[in-house]
């Protein structure tokens, strides 16, 4: 599922007429599991990695909603 996720990109990035190659990417919302703040074994992770294999500059964040 990774590379469709990478592929919504390069098409949305394709898209505004930028290449994927230079873009700054963020990726919100890392963690695997709801609430819990833990990026272990999560999927985004290879979303990161396949994005920065291609070229873009990737940076992520994941916040905790307090209740």
């Amino acid at each position: 599922m990774p590379r469709y996720w990478v592929e919504k990109v390069v098409d949305a990035l394709n898209e505004a007429g930028k290449p994927l190659k230079g873009s700054n990417v963020l990726v919100l919302g890392v963690a695997y599991k709801k609430d819990i703040d833990d990026v272990r074994e999560s999927p985004a992770l290879d979303v990161i990695e396949l994005l920065r294999h291609k070229g873009a500059d990737v940076r992520y964040h994941e916040t905790l909603r307090e209740n």
